[in-house]
């Protein structure tokens, strides 16, 4: 299934990521994505949104939040000009959640964009400050997913609750075996952390019933490192979210509302 390439009215319009550590921001003109913009989530003001308006006089803003202070910025300047995802909006997917407000909004643009761009099932895995997998299962629909700690939270966790271990940058390690405290600690952290996410794809494979058919895509800020050395991983997208914001956009499903 691929919608095409521009069918909304309001286009162009603005997508925009907030995470907890970084916003990430693009014009979209002509269905496709333009130049992306970053800045730390921290800097993210009321200020911002009102300079957004300025520069995109008209424009709406299809928003994926997962910091709350900083959707009620983009609330106060936007106001009915805003396009918030939430679990409850109507996202063009069936989604077989309990709690469907409990889901994130950066999840559900992955896998409007996983789902659209990579066919199903399919599974999403996004390397954030947690790490998540979003499922679409063979009938196409959202099925739920997992979350565990992300990569960065690991490392940070172990340099602050040890007196002697040191903060590392997260980096490929030269060999299986650390010759020093440093390089042990990435084997740990890179090796270890592959073989969570390849046990976690195996037990989704499993319980789908799709050992063969099921493709996964990764997405965030770890992604190219870990899927480096995994070849059950087909695809790294670095702009998915952004992808699905600009989907759901584009499709007018915002415009709805779900009873």
């Amino acid at each position: 299934m691929r919608f095409p390439k521009s069918t909304s009215a309001h286009d162009p319009f603005l997508v925009m990521d907030i995470s907890n550590s970084f916003t990430k921001y693009a014009l979209v003109r002509k269905g496709k994505l333009g130049k992306l913009h970053r800045l730390p989530t921290r800097d993210v003001t009321v200020g911002v949104f009102r300079e957004l308006q300025k520069q995109y006089p008209g424009r709406k803003l299809v928003l994926s939040s997962v910091v709350p202070l900083r959707t009620k910025y983009a609330q106060e300047a936007y106001g009915r000009e805003l396009r918030n995802i939430h679990g409850r909006a109507s996202i063009g997917i069936p989604i077989q959640y309990m709690k469907k407000q409990q889901i994130g909004p950066d999840r559900l643009a992955n896998v409007a964009a996983g789902r659209v761009l990579y066919g199903w099932p399919v599974v999403i895995v996004d390397f954030g400050t947690a790490v998540t997998f979003d499922v679409v299962n063979r009938e196409g629909a959202y099925c739920g997913g997992v979350i565990a700690p992300g990569l960065n939270a690991m490392t940070d966790y172990l340099h602050e609750r040890t007196a002697l271990l040191p903060r590392v940058t997260v980096q490929e390690p030269r060999s299986a075996i650390g010759a020093n405290t440093v390089e042990a600690m990435r084997v740990g952290a890179v090796i270890g952390y592959r073989g969570l996410v390849r046990e976690i794809i195996r037990a989704i494979k499993e319980e789908l019933g799709v050992l063969g058919r099921l493709r996964v895509v990764a997405t965030g800020g770890q992604a190219e490192i870990i899927a480096r050395g995994m070849g059950e991983i087909a695809a790294v997208n670095p702009l998915l979210t952004l992808e699905g914001l600009r989907i759901i956009g584009i499709s007018g499903f915002l415009e709805q509302k779900v009873k």
